[in-house]
């Protein structure tokens, strides 16, 4: 048993603190997530190394989302309006960068350092548009299959989004503030590309059809400099926090040793 508790044990991304005179401590976008859903799964994981059962991959999803970096890098390289962009009435472009491509690739992505301790925050972001005043827009790509009463209904606002769209939201927001941090001129105006998969077809002949629609956020990266000031402090500190009450993991941990114990 203490084998299989040993697996779960993942030391590369925890933070050691005193470690990091000449390298710095990479927090990814994801652990910022994961800190704002349930401080504890956070510090169990990047402090102590306990991490989580994995997820399951969304292999499609980031099938749609190579596609659509395929699809606009070719604009990219045009240095042309992609089509989505004139449908919506955007004044822009797909951006070049000879950085781009680190940018986009996981595990690497924009980094910054923020000023005042040894962590380094990153992101791996999927898109970026510029506009004619030269402003940086900061876009995502997600699929999904959404659909209402039996019918192929588009996503046509974030409403229609998962929990309307909180998380996905926030992610844009930081990818903002790591440009902006780098020192680019960014747009208040960021984007989710959201491509929802019609599954009521009576066929599927090899093709799997989406209803692409582009739903626009007015970004706020205020908060994000006092959430990794309250990261940092958790970090240098050995209390572990108390469980988040909407956390499901940390419920389904409680729910499971109440059974145990009455068993």
């Amino acid at each position: 048993m203490a084998k299989k508790w040993m697996k779960r044990l993942d030391k590369r991304w925890t933070y050691k603190p005193g470690e990091y005179s000449d390298k710095k401590f990479r927090l990814s976008r994801g652990a910022i997530e994961e800190y704002l859903k349930c401080k504890r799964c956070f510090y169990l994981y990047r402090k102590m190394g306990l991490k989580s059962a994995p997820s399951i991959p969304f292999v499609l999803n980031m099938a749609v989302d190579n596609l659509f970096k395929n699809e606009f890098d070719i604009y990219r390289r045009q240095q042309s309006p992609h089509p989505l962009m004139k449908m919506y009435g955007i004044d822009a472009v797909p951006y070049q960068h000879h950085e781009l491509d680190a940018w986009r690739e996981n595990f690497k992505g924009i980094s910054v350092e923020f000023l005042g301790t040894d962590i380094e925050v990153f992101g791996a972001v999927d898109d970026i548009w510029v506009n004619t005043d030269g402003n940086l827009i900061v876009v995502d790509y997600k699929a999904t299959a959404k659909s209402e009463d039996n019918m192929f209904s588009p996503i046509n606002s974030w409403d229609n989004v998962w929990n309307k769209g909180v998380s996905y939201k926030r992610q844009l927001e930081i990818y903002q503030w790591l440009l902006f941090k780098r020192g680019f001129q960014v747009s208040k105006d960021c984007y989710l590309v959201y491509a929802n998969a019609n599954k009521w077809k009576q066929e599927f002949n090899n093709i799997l059809d989406f209803e692409v629609t582009l739903l626009k956020h007015v970004g706020n990266s205020e908060w994000i400099d006092g959430v990794l000031m309250e990261i940092y402090s958790l970090l240098n500190q050995d209390l572990i926090p108390d469980s988040d009450e909407t956390c499901d993991l940390c419920g389904f941990v409680e729910s499971s040793n109440l059974l145990i114990h009455q068993n």
